[in-house]
């Protein structure tokens, strides 16, 4: 074993275990605030779902993974496999959706309460809670086709027209097939990033507007801390920046590994790297920027 073999089962262990760790203590700690009696504000709410979809992310990808990487194999048979990999499929479009919905309330929150923004928020507040089943139910039917042409890794090993992901491994399909499998999943990652990143603009347009406006309040006092609004705002836009830099990273791996018909071992393992950063940094994100956490949002 190199150096680098073991510098990179360190950082799998590292990472997979900071992550996992990270998002219990979140749900732990949103748990233990409703348990208290405690008001729940609305984003608490889609600030769990988040962190139940960056687990599920750890648990079907990072940990299988891990176990590659230290040299277990022929672990999943052909029902493990189908599982671990749809699971995976999902958690990752539940956590692009979640992460899409916080930007976009947010957006809501602190937009001009006036006119049809009015109507809006309170619509959006009413909502919430089916938004979020809503990304669940969308990412479950989206994936259901996944499993398909998933196999275990003992049962093809010898066939020539498959494609080996260490662990499991697939049936390649044809030219016309792997144009639409790509167009099909990566169309709505393509949606809520776009809505994301409006919204993200649109934050920062308006609370730039705002700040112009008060800056001489702030001037008079000598105060140079962050308005609640503005610390809010801030983690949130640095959620949304984190997730679309390793989204559109993992997307240009992941498209290439299923146009080409091999893909070398180290795309895999940086393909899952990439994939595993942002459920491990959002926790900490979040505890980094507020303390307090839950309770960062205004």
């Amino acid at each position: 074993m190199t150096l680098g073999d073991l510098i990179l089962k360190l950082l799998f262990v590292v990472q997979t275990g900071i992550g996992v760790l990270g998002n219990t203590f979140l749900l732990l700690t949103y748990a233990s605030t409703s348990y208290t009696g405690q008001a729940l504000r609305p984003t608490h709410l889609i600030l769990s779902n988040l962190a139940v979809a960056n687990f599920l992310v750890l648990l079907f990808k990072g940990i299988p993974q891990m176990t590659l990487i230290w040299g277990v194999t022929h672990t999943l048979g052909k029902t493990g496999c189908k599982l671990v990999y749809y699971i995976h499929r999902m958690a990752r479009g539940l956590s692009l959706c979640t992460t899409c919905h916080l930007s976009s309330f947010q957006a809501m929150t602190i937009s001009p309460g006036t006119g049809g923004w009015m109507k809006l928020k309170d619509r959006a507040l009413k909502n919430n809670g089916f938004s979020c089943f809503l990304c669940w139910v969308s990412n479950l039917l989206i994936n259901i086709f996944v499993p398909v042409h998933i196999e275990a890794l003992q049962h093809i090993h010898n066939s020539t027209g498959t494609r080996n992901y260490g662990l499991c491994s697939s049936k390649t399909p044809g030219t016309s097939s792997a144009v639409k499998y790509t167009t099909l999943m990566t169309f709505p990652d393509i949606v809520f990033m776009g809505l994301m990143a409006g919204a993200s603009v649109y934050m920062v347009l308006l609370l730039l507007r705002h700040h112009r406006r008060v800056r001489h309040i702030h001037t008079l006092s000598n105060s140079h801390r962050f308005s609640p609004e503005a610390k809010a705002t801030q983690t949130i836009l640095l959620l949304a920046s984190t997730f679309i830099f390793f989204y559109f990273v993992d997307s240009i791996l992941t498209i290439y590994s299923t146009v080409y018909f091999k893909s070398p071992l180290w795309l895999q393992h940086t393909t899952t790297l990439l994939t595993s950063c942002y459920p491990t940094l959002s926790p900490l994100i979040l505890m980094i920027r507020d303390p307090r956490v839950p309770s960062f949002c205004f």
